[in-house]
């Protein structure tokens, strides 16, 4: 494991004590929260907590791009809010990873928390793609509690699996889904709150987030959220495998900028 990817790794644990109250057993106390509301509030607590040089966020989203491939924004924004763009030389490492034959998952449960349940393969090869722009909202909802001994989406705890279809989730807002369908847009419910958190701060920002709702789907699904429920961990595992690339090109520059 690269010192780059080591770090992360242990902010991110450092970040889960913090603002889910959890054990160092990794039992929760109390209740952490998703949407944008959410997002700001942790960010604010890992950035009061740490010495941060820089956010790289990644997770899952919706885009017109295909199911399992990786978008990069240029920018991020809430719906009337304020654009964040992300760092321009991380764009480009991240462009140097997107160039560099990083080899993603195809295949995935369906569903995703049952190992004996159909094998579902893309029949394409994911890519990543830096372009477009980003837009985060969840529709005005109230924040979403996490469950203690809940599943991978929803739980404090994520290594308890446990089945989400009958969990009901904010869907995009409808000004959300119609900018998606227009343009190239890919849409979440947190990462706009964190690059603002990042830009309020002056530190350089970018997000990878893999596509779990969007084109060709070989099962033909309707859409979120029943896509999302499908193939939410195939495209969190993409995100980590392009983070990770991202991050061994940062690493790089980064050693090349202290030997020069």
């Amino acid at each position: 494991m690269s010192n780059a990817r080591r770090s992360v790794c242990a902010l991110a644990m450092a970040l889960l004590v913090i603002a889910g109250g959890c054990s160092n057993a990794g039992h929760c106390t109390s209740q952490p929260t998703l949407g944008v509301v959410g997002a700001s509030e942790t960010t604010q607590l890992l950035l009061d907590h740490f010495a941060v040089d820089g956010m790289v966020f990644s997770g899952v989203a919706g885009s017109p791009h295909r199911i399992a491939d990786v978008t990069v924004p240029l920018s991020w924004s809430e719906p009337g809010g304020p654009s964040f763009p992300a760092d321009p030389a991380w764009l480009d490492l991240a462009r140097q990873a997107a160039a560099s034959n990083v080899v993603f998952e195809r295949c995935t449960h369906v569903p995703p928390a049952d190992p004996t349940s159909a094998l579902v393969c893309m029949p394409f090869a994911p890519a990543i793609f830096v372009s477009g722009r980003g837009q985060s909202d969840d529709g005005g909802s109230p924040r979403v509690a996490c469950r203690p001994g809940g599943d991978d989406i929803f739980g404090c705890d994520p290594a308890i699996p446990a089945s989400a279809q009958s969990t009901q989730v904010a869907a995009p807002s409808a000004s959300a889904a119609n900018a998606a369908a227009d343009e190239e847009v890919t849409v979440d419910m947190e990462t706009a709150a964190v690059a603002g958190e990042a830009a309020a701060r002056g530190l350089p920002f970018i997000a990878f987030r893999a596509v779990s709702d969007g084109a060709e789907d070989p099962l033909g699904l309707p859409g979120f959220p029943t896509e999302f429920f499908a193939y939410y961990r195939l495209a969190a595992t993409n995100a980590a495998i392009a983070t990770e690339a991202f991050l061994e090109q940062l690493s790089a520059a980064n050693d090349s900028a202290v030997c020069s």
